[in-house]
């Protein structure tokens, strides 16, 4: 039974069937403060009220969705948060509201065909080829983001990864123009790889980054060029 009809049975001598004029809104995403609004656009002092008195019982907002697990990789138990903002019902002051935070424990997280490296990282090689972008794209679709090797941790399971490959891989990093710095979607923005001889080249067209195994440095490149990519997920 959801809170509004509950509210009806309680309420002596309240007419539910006012409840019914929702403007359209999905009953499910009717809150508090929509019955006030609605009350005040209707003309119904009554929904108003009930509105109001709901919002009294239930003075805070919806919880905030869950921060990523702080595990590394499955297995292994974490920490993740959420938050919301209440009304203080102790303070003298109007619209007076206080923060909430909720601590909860977790499992890593690593989904299948993914590899759990030494370190705890969750890194999976995807052999199927894809622009710069492309593969940014995909490998946030499944929960994840283009690797930023930004430890030397990172580095020496990437390497560990890669061992025998000899093509160029597309990892995170990107800049708007030749001369702009280096941007990271993800993790830290000090990279812990170096490099090759005579990189970057500075060229107008290479503004994405790949990693090449065979001496594990970086390399500026055309991002339209379809390569194989590395997926990290937190």
């Amino acid at each position: 039974m959801n809170n509004l009809i509950l509210f009806c049975f309680v309420m002596s001598g309240v007419n539910c069937g006012l409840l019914s004029e929702s403007n359209g809104t999905a009953a499910d995403d009717i809150d508090a403060l929509t019955l006030v609004d609605l009350g005040k656009e209707t003309r119904k002092p009554l929904l108003t009220l009930i509105g109001l008195a709901m919002r009294n019982l239930h003075s805070c907002e919806l919880w905030s969705p869950w921060t990523p697990c702080e595990a590394g990789a499955r297995g292994y138990f974490g920490t993740r948060t959420r938050t919301r903002q209440c009304v203080d019902k102790r303070s003298s002051e109007s619209n007076s509201y206080k923060n909430e935070t909720d601590i909860g424990l977790c499992e890593g997280y690593c989904p299948v065909g993914a590899n759990i490296t030494a370190h705890g990282f969750c890194f999976k090689l995807h052999l199927n080829t894809m622009s710069h972008d492309n593969a940014d794209a995909f490998c946030e679709n499944e929960g994840g983001h283009l690797i930023n090797i930004d430890s030397t941790e990172k580095l020496e399971d990437v390497k560990n990864m890669l061992n025998g490959f000899s093509v160029h891989i597309h990892i995170g990093g990107r800049r708007a123009t030749s001369s702009s710095p280096w941007v990271y979607k993800y993790g830290s923005q000090h990279p812990a790889i170096t490099w090759a001889s005579g990189e970057p080249d500075n060229r107008s067209n290479e503004l994405s980054l790949v990693f090449y195994p065979p001496d594990n440095t970086w390399h500026d490149v055309s991002g339209t060029t379809s390569r194989h990519f590395v997926c990290e997920y937190i």
